[in-house]
């Protein structure tokens, strides 16, 4: 059924949805109708009481979905599952969305039945002043600007942040047997990366992205978030997380026989390379332990090849097969160069 389906994702955000329902109770009016799902994912405050007081006297619907599982996959599958219209947008419980984001999300996907998903500008709002080092890093913090827009390669993948999706490309996915490589975490979390990933692969069974600049919301800050030890430890989160996107990568469906190939698919090789570059970086590795390397890239760097060597001590021999599961997978749209060969038979 056309309409849209606002999604808001939400573990104990009690003190965060009186403004995120704010703005999308001041939306204009649109000729399509939606309905707004809250996924109450395991809270233990006030959640569902402080969302159904701020959302009285509202025409559009309000259903609340328990999730008890306290996973943010888990919640977006429930979103997915429980909504009834055509056209899915999540917000996370503190985004502020633009008056016109659903009106706006309707239209887009409308005026392009190819459009499997859309992403959104999101701007930052500072309860502190922002660090001098934030320009550089700021999509670490799921910060898309239109500056970002006019410097990036062809879409590939869309962040988390305002994400909208066309239910059918989803569908789609489920029915040709489609499985997230991040809902194997065995109790590690894998930082959103589950939003990724699900775009890599729309993209990947035909369908078209694109970020909507029309599409906009802000996302505050807090003054804590905004230290250098607190992106350290983010970006690290971010690279442990972001080795299960190895396996959507040009070079994993390019791969060819041969040794050195099915070496790259060994996770202790791949620990060994991690391994070989930090030694390549001894000033920067000893900066990034003696000291916090502030607005140092180089200390980025090291953090990122920390995360990845963690990340693949934890993954260990699921990430060669992680990479076979998405190679051979039958959802996935292939490119005319790959039935040249034929792949072998994974198995489970």
């Amino acid at each position: 059924m056309r309409g849209v389906s606002v999604i808001i994702r939400s573990h104990n955000g009690a003190s965060r949805l009186p403004a995120t329902l704010a703005h999308l109770k001041a939306q204009f009016p649109t000729i399509a109708p939606w309905e707004l799902l809250l996924i109450d994912n395991a809270s233990t405050d006030d959640t569902v009481k402080i969302a159904l007081l701020c959302w009285q006297d509202v025409p559009i619907p309000l259903r609340v979905v328990r999730e008890t599982r306290l996973d943010l996959q888990y919640a977006n599958e429930q979103g997915m599952r429980e909504a009834q219209y055509d056209f899915l947008a999540f917000v996370d419980d503190d985004n502020w969305v633009a008056p016109d984001w659903v009106r706006t999300v309707y239209e887009t996907f409308v005026s392009d039945p190819a459009l499997g998903a859309i992403g959104s500008i999101c701007e930052p709002v500072f309860e502190a002043p922002a660090p001098e080092w934030f320009i550089t890093f700021h999509s670490s913090y799921a910060i898309l600007t239109d500056s970002d827009l006019n410097c990036w390669k062809p879409l590939e993948h869309l962040h988390r942040a305002g994400l909208c999706i066309r239910k059918r490309a989803w569908m789609q996915l489920i029915e040709g047997g489609f499985h997230k490589l991040a809902a194997d975490r065995v109790g590690r979390p894998w930082l959103g990366v589950g939003d990724i990933e699900l775009t890599f692969a729309i993209r990947l069974a035909g369908w078209k992205l694109r970020v909507e600049p029309r599409l906009r919301l802000r996302h505050p800050l807090e003054a804590r978030n905004l230290r250098w030890e607190y992106l350290r430890r983010l970006q690290r989160g971010h690279a442990a997380s972001q080795i299960l996107l190895d396996a959507y990568s040009t070079h994993n469906f390019s791969m060819r026989m041969g040794l050195k190939p099915r070496l790259g698919e060994l996770w202790w090789c791949q620990i060994a390379r991690s391994l070989l570059r930090l030694i390549r970086r001894p000033r920067a590795l000893i900066a990034a332990v003696i000291s916090n390397g502030e607005g140092r890239q180089e200390v980025i760097e090291v953090e990122r090849l920390l995360g990845r060597l963690l990340g693949m001590l934890h993954l260990r021999g699921r990430y060669g097969g992680a990479r076979r599961h998405v190679r051979f997978a039958p959802w996935r749209l292939r490119r005319p160069e790959e039935y040249m060969r034929r792949p072998r038979p994974v198995h489970a």
